[in-house]
């Protein structure tokens, strides 16, 4: 391999990694730490969000957010769900596994089932579960 080679290989790898960070089996773009909610918190968004939750979280995560909803199979520890309440991540992050979802374990994407803004509304009910 050239030295040129070498050092366009070394690029991409490092772009790579700036570009979206792989952790505990989510590729999560570095910018998500930045990215801002467009949706306020308001009775009404969290009231939809609730909404939203309940349709298309529960099962996994449960009613209040601990990870213990009723289609999680308990004798399989990796594959519990998050707890939500418990969760620090900044909302940016939480939209892109909402949005994006992973395989391993299972986390569906939800970007075909809610718009973007339905996403984040979603997001800003979680917030609002943290203790």
């Amino acid at each position: 391999m050239s030295s040129v080679s070498s050092v366009v290989a070394c690029f991409v790898v490092v772009f790579a990694a700036v570009v979206c960070a792989q952790v505990n089996g989510w590729s999560i773009p570095e910018t998500a730490q930045t990215d801002k909610n467009p949706v306020s918190s308001t009775r009404a968004i969290l009231k939809k969000g609730s909404s939203l939750y309940k349709s298309n979280c529960v099962g996994c995560h449960g009613p209040a957010g601990l990870g213990d909803g009723p289609d999680v199979d308990r004798k399989d520890r990796r594959s519990r769900p998050a707890n939500l309440t418990m969760s620090r991540n900044p909302q940016g992050v939480v939209f892109y596994k909402i949005w994006n979802g992973r395989k391993d374990p299972d986390m569906p994407a939800f970007k075909a089932r809610m718009t973007r803004n339905e996403t984040w509304t979603v997001v800003t009910y979680v917030i609002s579960l943290r203790h």
